[in-house]
């Protein structure tokens, strides 16, 4: 079964679609986090929890990408789907933000985001939603804004959904990869790794949200693999971000560009070949021998540090 799931997810679903850090990964960070806040934050975040029909903040923690339109899961979509996407209708976008891997300001990022549909807009909308005792009207309800913050605290963590690839492309030579933001504006990306192929449809973005987040401890259980995060990771010291917390994410992002620049290192472009849609990119790359062995332990960093943080953000929240 285990094999059919990965089949599945690494090739026949589309890379924008593909879930961050998979739903086990997503989980883990919502049980880190439970397992994190203090008693008075526990019963703000219950009362929403109960009033949204989760349990916890594992089980709300997928909610994001079970709503999107076209979402692949393997159960029946939320009852609240269509009204959702109908309502949001730019929702898919705000799991992600496309920033050249050497951008190292919020300056140089700015013209690279799509108005306010990004990831680092999105936190800082359900930071401000959950700072209001009664949401206006056309905006995210509260218990939308729980279940999308736990949600995208993890995949701001997740290092390809703020660092991408940009291309000089050129019929006669391998792609080029430019990293410097003033040179990288305006040409092709890979979407954050999801038109890069390391087999006949692997796409390295998969391979992040997935394959790594398997390894760490060998299990698709999110029980398991939370357990395993407190006991090798959670040891370190995890200070909270600096500055005004309704502004974390912008750090937060910044910081994961860096990480995607070392999840990018030692990659070969070979080839690339234009599909004809509004993404043209299908580039075809080599891997280290030992990418998958290197970049485990980056992901576990990754996956707990959004665990902390997620419980650090619930913490500092302003409660009505």
């Amino acid at each position: 079964m285990r094999a059919l799931i990965m089949i599945f997810v690494l090739t026949c679903a589309p890379g924008e679609l593909l879930f961050g850090w998979g739903a086990e990964g997503h989980r883990a960070v919502g049980t880190l986090a439970q397992d994190l806040i203090s008693s008075e934050t526990q019963v703000k975040v219950q009362q929403l929890l109960h009033q949204s029909g989760d349990s916890d903040l594992a089980s709300a923690s997928t909610w994001a990408d079970e709503v999107r339109e076209n979402a692949h899961i393997d159960r029946p979509r939320p009852k609240d789907a269509e009204d959702f996407n109908r309502q949001f209708p730019n929702n898919a976008r705000w799991h992600f933000v496309n920033l050249p891997l050497g951008t190292g300001s919020l300056a140089e990022a700015e013209r690279f985001f799509d108005g306010k549909n990004d990831i680092i807009h999105a936190l800082e909308r359900c930071i401000a939603v959950l700072e209001t005792r009664e949401s206006a009207p056309g905006e995210l309800s509260r218990t939308q804004a729980l279940r999308l913050l736990v949600h995208f605290v993890g995949d701001i963590h997740q290092p390809l959904h703020c660092g991408t690839g940009f291309y000089r492309i050129s019929e006669t030579t391998p792609p080029l990869l430019v990293t410097n933001p003033d040179e990288a504006f305006g040409l092709p990306s890979d979407r954050g790794g999801n038109d890069l192929f390391y087999g006949p449809k692997e796409r390295l973005h998969a391979l992040w949200d997935v394959v790594l987040v398997e390894r760490v401890a060998d299990t698709f259980d999110s029980r398991a693999l939370a357990a395993l995060l407190k006991q090798e990771y959670l040891h370190h010291a995890w200070t909270a971000t600096p500055g005004d917390y309704h502004r974390w994410a912008e750090t937060w992002a910044l910081e994961s560009v860096k990480v995607a620049a070392s999840a990018y290192a030692g990659i070969r472009f070979n080839s690339v070949e234009t599909m004809g849609e509004s993404n043209p990119l299908w580039i075809s790359i080599t891997l280290p021998r030992d990418y998958e062995e290197k970049n485990t332990d980056l992901a576990a960093q990754q996956l707990t540090k959004a665990g902390v943080r997620l419980g650090q953000l619930l913490d500092r929240i302003r409660w009505p």
